[in-house]
């Protein structure tokens, strides 16, 4: 579903835009809500990948590491 990919981009630009804000001069009061807003969307990311996610066909015998298909 795009729906979790969206909800992960977003959430990775939230990390970068966080990352990078004392270089680019936003000011203190927004990083520190920033900071405090941070685990809400990490916890509403997992939330959505947990309970719109696709499960992956093949078990943890089959193929441990199940991110990008075998060509």
């Amino acid at each position: 579903m795009k729906y979790t990919g969206i909800v992960v981009m977003m959430a990775t630009l939230y990390a970068i835009i966080f990352n990078a804000s004392p270089f680019i001069g936003i000011p203190e009061e927004i990083i520190f809500t920033m900071f405090v807003f941070s685990p809400f969307v990490l916890i509403y990311m997992v939330y959505v990948v947990l309970k719109y996610g696709k499960p992956s066909g093949h078990t943890f015998e089959e193929r441990w590491y199940d991110d990008i298909e075998p060509q």
